[in-house]
């Protein structure tokens, strides 16, 4: 169960993802979508994870999303974070929401064994 992610978010799921044999780059704080985009790109990911408190601005997350989905097909997108939910990630396009770190090491697993 090998894959890379790009995930940008809470270092519990970093390393719960991590523990779980998956490839995690971290870009940290306040990233530009179009920087995310670019990292994907550059690193051959196939899901980037995004969370509301350390990615970038909930607002941003919707233009983030919509980038990845317009210029790296195939990549998905799982979405989490305190302040969103199934509903909101939804409404922003988002592939996956994890309403929490278990939750993104079962939509990881489930996303690479398809």
């Amino acid at each position: 169960m090998q894959g890379d992610i790009h995930d940008i978010g809470k270092n519990i799921v970093k390393m719960l993802l991590e523990n779980y044999g998956f490839t995690v780059i971290d870009l940290g704080r306040d990233v530009a979508p179009e920087a995310i985009v670019a990292a994907a790109r550059d690193t051959g990911a196939r899901l980037i994870g995004l969370s509301a408190l350390m990615t970038t601005t909930v607002g941003a997350m919707e233009r983030t999303i919509a980038l990845v989905h317009e210029q790296l097909p195939g990549v998905a997108v799982m979405v989490g974070g305190a302040v969103i939910t199934q509903e909101f990630a939804g409404q922003i396009g988002a592939d996956f929401y994890a309403k929490d770190a278990a939750a993104s090491t079962r939509v990881a697993s489930a996303f690479f064994d398809d």
